[in-house]
């Protein structure tokens, strides 16, 4: 079995605005589509990581 992962990463403060929000709705709903799940996240100071995981 092997993974692939994908790394986004989302500045904090621009989720409060809707239309960031819908990006990172649409890129999640695109990687879902790839077959990717979220695997992990983290935070580095403003920023949020989100770590995707698609495993064969």
């Amino acid at each position: 079995m092997s993974a692939e992962h994908r790394l986004l990463r989302v500045h904090g403060g621009r989720l409060v605005v809707a239309e960031r929000r819908l990006e990172l709705e649409l890129e999640l709903n695109k990687a879902s589509d790839e077959g990717f799940e979220l695997a992990n996240s983290f935070a580095v100071d403003d920023n949020v990581y989100l770590v995707l995981r698609r495993t064969s």
